[in-house]
């Protein structure tokens, strides 16, 4: 009923209506399919080298409940984050190694004390999954041995048929039968994650993270206030969706029921709206970017980015109004004034060579007190400053359509591709006009400067 002189069209009332209908309708089947298919039978799990490999058919339990795990995870007090990823071999192109290590080294000590990272290798070659789970036993085995890595699979024969499937979208058969295992592929994986900790991420095996990626994730949950099914941490597809661990159960139930009927992607957003948030909610900027090229699925590249990923997150100290030059090509659209303070993108050179400079002129002379470069990203490690120096400059000259400084002051080197500096009282406490970034050697000739964070004396 609507106070007098509230009125609602019709149309609107129509959508309300079938809204509400469909959210009760897949409430119904989902507590019917909850009691049908009960509690299955698990197979017995094994350790193959010191990766735990579970061999199992899915288990669906009551709320609380804990799935059959090898008992010294099972004496584990949940983690603040699982972070799932489901991860199929490419012959071409394979990210996952990449993946893993971006998690951990993207977290601090601290952060990866309330991480634990699940694997579940997807591929139907046994001996792939085995071959695969050595080759991270290799690669990180201090993280397998602190509990913050496993690596899980499932035998094909624990799966519903993927064969003979309704077409619903024009696809081929081959189309149909992988997005078909790969709904059950997270099914899986959720419910396995289910007791693991209080929230679950779910990620992708060709995807790099944001610095300090957790600590961002905590704090938005610290401050939302509204409750929420699902939080988007990226834009594609179901990179960065985060949800209650509660809710894992009943979303492996809703991937089961519906694993023929559309993708992966369209069900995590029908979930979300069957229980009653209507919208995503997504945080910006992104904290994940997608690096993969090549399709799990298919033969050809496919390039997917998020352009609202962002690597670095905290203070980006003072923002003084400054012009940036170079004398280094530009790569496409990434002009010096992207990367200028404030910074909304990033500086993308090519060619680069000894000698090459990159300056900033400041409107009016500045005390600087602290400074920080980093060049390079995640997804390209390699167009970093491999040998350089950043330079005060005094002395603000004219040159053509740009400016510089007549005299410059070394002022301390690049190590690893960064560039900070704190006690810049103790190297030059008068005013400066120019910072210039100077290459003096270099190993790749491409070069992207990602931040510049400049802090300066006030008053």
């Amino acid at each position: 009923l609507l106070p007098d002189g509230h009125g609602v069209r019709e149309g609107e009332l129509l959508g309300g209506v079938r809204f509400l209908t469909s959210l009760f309708m897949v409430q119904i089947i989902l507590d019917l399919f909850c009691l049908l298919v009960g509690v299955m039978s698990h197979q017995s799990h094994s350790v193959l080298f010191g990766v735990v490999v579970l061999v199992t058919k899915l288990t669906l339990l009551p709320r609380g409940k804990r799935t059959s795990f090898p008992a010294h995870l099972a004496a584990q007090s949940p983690r603040y984050l699982s972070i799932g990823i489901s991860s199929i071999h490419r012959k071409n192109k394979y990210y996952l190694m990449r993946t893993i290590e971006s998690i951990f080294s993207q977290s601090s000590p601290k952060e990866l004390k309330e991480i634990v990272l699940v694997v579940y290798l997807a591929n139907n070659d046994s001996t792939l999954n085995k071959q695969t789970a050595k080759a991270i036993r290799d690669g990180f085995s201090s993280h397998i041995d602190e509990g913050n890595l496993l690596v899980i699979c499932s035998s094909l024969a624990s799966y519903p048929s993927l064969q003979g499937l309704q077409r619903n979208f024009w696809d081929k058969d081959q189309s149909v039968q992988h997005r078909s295992k790969q709904n059950v592929d997270y099914a899986f994986l959720v419910n396995f994650c289910a007791s693991l900790s209080h929230y679950y991420l779910m990620l992708e095996d060709d995807v790099v993270c944001a610095n300090g990626f957790l600590s961002i994730i905590q704090q938005f949950i610290r401050e939302r206030m509204e409750p929420w099914t699902t939080v988007a941490f990226s834009t594609l597809g179901y990179v960065g969706k985060l949800y209650h661990n509660e809710d894992l159960p009943k979303l492996a139930r809703f991937l089961l029921l519906f694993y023929d009927v559309m993708p992966c992607d369209w069900l995590l957003e029908l979930f979300h709206q069957s229980k009653a948030q209507k919208e995503i909610i997504t945080f910006r900027p992104s904290l994940f970017q997608h690096i993969g090229r090549i399709s799990s699925f298919h033969t050809m590249e496919t390039i997917f980015k998020d352009p609202e990923f962002q690597e670095d997150f905290g203070d980006f100290g003072d923002f003084p109004a400054v012009s940036c030059y170079t004398d280094i090509s530009v790569f496409d659209n990434y002009v010096p004034e992207e990367v200028c303070p404030p910074g909304k993108g990033v500086f993308w050179g090519r060619n680069v060579t000894s000698g090459s400079s990159f300056t900033i002129v400041f409107e009016t002379p500045v005390i600087l007190q602290k400074l920080q470069i980093y060049t390079g990203s995640a997804e390209y490690k390699r167009d970093i400053l491999y040998s350089g120096y950043v330079e005060l400059g005094t002395v603000k000259i004219k040159e053509n359509v740009s400016a510089t400084c007549r005299i410059f002051r070394r002022a301390g080197d690049f190590r690893n591709g960064k560039f900070e500096l704190d006690n810049f009282g103790q190297v030059m406490g008068e005013q400066i006009h120019c910072l210039r970034i100077q290459v003096t050697d270099t190993k790749n000739e491409w070069l992207i400067i990602r931040k510049i964070n400049i802090w300066v004396k006030k008053g």
